[in-house]
């Protein structure tokens, strides 16, 4: 329940994601009629890494390699070659400091996001058969737990104390092929990076990028 108290405070504290997110809701509902339009699963890793200025000095980082999940609806705009795909995905993100400098210890975080995005992609190939896509759009992110291993110990972190901003806007770009062999398959990568500043300090910027890789099945829905 706290978690979405403080999902909520975090959407009125910006009215510009807060539009973002009621017109992605609006496209969902009104995806239900259209005909021609698949209901997505997908499952894959990303490898995350993050750009770290602190005190005007650039940190080095180490990236991970985490699971990510994911749904969404393929919308056709009147043609099987344009289309919006608005999707719902969890994923881990997390990066590692190994030296000290200064005031900054050696230490790991992972931090759980749901993402919330929308994507226009161009579809080219064959319906039935062999195709392939690119597609890019906006996403929402918002983070809902994470972990800390430092000098003591591994513990929750704490998005207030670490002074770490839970939500964000992020830009993703994908390509994949797709597959139809009674059953439409497709295989994608994605690369995923973020326009907000991780950190709520004033001498530190934290921005995370990632690139994956995931594959899943399209049901189609409708006629």
């Amino acid at each position: 329940m706290a978690h979405v108290l403080r999902m909520i405070q975090s959407f009125k504290s910006s009215k510009s994601m807060r539009k973002s997110f009621l017109s992605l809701l609006a496209v969902l509902f009104l995806a239900a009629p259209l005909s021609a339009q698949y209901f997505g699963l997908r499952a894959g890793v990303n490898a995350t890494d993050a750009s770290i200025d602190f005190d005007n000095a650039e940190i080095e980082t180490d990236g991970e390699s985490n699971l990510m999940l994911g749904i969404f609806l393929d919308i056709p705009l009147g043609t099987d070659i344009i289309s919006i795909q608005p999707e719902l995905n969890y994923l881990n993100r997390g990066y590692s400091i190994d030296a000290s400098l200064g005031s900054i210890a050696s230490f790991e975080r992972t931090v759980s996001f749901v993402d919330l995005g929308a994507l226009v992609k161009l579809n080219f190939g064959r319906p039935e058969g062999i195709g392939f896509y690119v597609g890019a759009g906006p996403s929402f992110s918002y983070a809902v737990s994470g972990t800390v291993t430092d000098l003591n110990g591994e513990r929750d972190v704490d998005f207030d104390a670490d002074r770490i901003n839970r939500s964000g806007l992020e830009f993703t770009a994908v390509g994949g092929l797709t597959i139809d062999i009674g059953l439409k398959l497709f295989v994608e990568g994605r690369y995923n990076g973020s326009f907000t500043d991780q950190s709520d300090l004033d001498d530190s910027e934290i921005r995370q990028r990632y690139i994956g890789i995931n594959g899943g099945v399209l049901v189609p829905l409708g006629n």
